[in-house]
């Protein structure tokens, strides 16, 4: 979110105090003024590679989450969001939330809340013709606790359901596991509970490889990635760096034309790794992997779109023209949408090639 909606928000809701996910107040903070947020989240950004630096960022959800109070804030953050990065040239964006979260404010239902979040991005291309795609999500740490526990520590099975029975070809809708750590809760653990959402066939993407350190990943080896294709049936995955090291995966990941969703910012500011110019998206390329460039969290990571992240870090990165294109056009191979919006997008991408802009 916008450091101004974020501030928008606070003042219609009269928001004064925020907090963190772990419930504690964030001092020093004025939610309605975009400023002072933007100055919190460059403050957290300081920490993240630090010890604790992953539940670091984890805790710095709680301040837009703060602000959210109503289904229609909601439809309106996820609409702002991607009218947005349309403006600053994006072609089609992905938003990924937890439903569970927003439940923190809103008195709704999880179905309520996806609905509302679907109705931004329906709006943002009836409106503006502006592609997005929601991805609904849960973090690991928090998808198998006790059946009889709160419905908040085993999320895993409700948000399953939940996109099963919302996802349809012509409207798609994703899911994705995120959060820490990805030792402890490897892909193969949510393989029942995520079975009605892979029978409805509604596209999977999962994080992992990413917490590992470089050079060796010992934290999130590649056998968590095939994991994540192999049992999970996910068609991307978000981060992937350790792939770097296996060969083998890397080829299976080429097989089966499993996108790879490469954040390189991310990754250096978490601490994953030394610096962009040794993460491995040009490698990825040049061995016929689905490769994508992303921004992950922009507000916190400092690229709010692809453009500018190659803008800044390309020559790092050794990208050149030719591969940016490579990446959009990825990227519009993987993206999780219909047969229909995906002939769309092909025909903008190709657009834009013929007039000579840049990916």
């Amino acid at each position: 979110m916008r450091p101004a909606l974020i501030a928008q928000l606070a003042q219609k809701n009269g928001v004064t105090a925020v907090r963190t996910r772990a419930g504690v107040e964030i001092e020093g903070i004025n939610p309605q003024d975009p400023d002072s947020v933007l100055a919190y989240y460059k403050s957290v950004e300081r920490g993240f590679s630090g010890p604790g630096g992953f539940a670091r960022f984890i805790d710095s959800f709680g301040l837009p989450l703060s602000v959210l109070c109503s289904l229609e804030d909601l439809e309106l953050a996820a609409f702002d969001q991607l009218v947005q990065l349309a403006d600053a040239g994006s072609l089609h964006t992905e938003l990924r939330g937890s439903p569970f979260s927003y439940l923190e404010r809103i008195d709704a239902s999880l179905d309520e809340v996806v609905a509302a979040i679907q109705a931004g991005v329906d709006r943002a291309y009836t409106e503006r013709a502006v592609s997005g795609t929601f991805i609904a999500a849960f973090s690991r740490q928090k998808g198998l606790g006790p059946e009889k526990g709160p419905p908040v520590g085993r999320q895993a099975p409700a948000v399953a359901q939940l996109v099963a029975e919302r996802h349809t070809d012509a409207r798609p809708l994703g899911l994705d596991i995120a959060g820490f750590p990805e030792d402890i809760y490897p892909p193969r653990l949510f393989a029942e509970a995520l079975a009605p959402a892979r029978e409805a066939g509604a596209p999977l993407t999962i994080h992992c490889g990413e917490q590992g350190t470089y050079p060796q990943f010992e934290a999130s080896p590649p056998a968590l990635v095939l994991e994540a294709v192999t049992v999970l049936g996910a068609k991307r995955v978000g981060h992937g760096t350790c792939l770097m090291v296996d060969e083998d995966a890397r080829a299976l990941m080429k097989e089966r034309d499993i996108g790879v969703e490469c954040c390189p910012v991310s990754n250096v500011k978490m601490g994953f790794l030394p610096s962009v110019s040794v993460h491995p998206v040009k490698a990825f390329l040049r061995q016929g992997l689905f490769a994508t460039l992303a921004t992950d969290d922009p507000l916190m990571f400092g690229d709010f779109t692809v453009r500018s992240l190659l803008e800044q870090h390309g020559a790092a990165l050794g990208l050149t023209p030719a591969d940016a294109w490579a990446l959009a056009e990825n990227g519009v191979r993987t993206a999780f949408v219909s047969d229909e919006r995906r002939a769309v997008l092909t025909a903008r991408l190709e657009t834009l090639r013929a007039a000579g802009g840049a990916a």
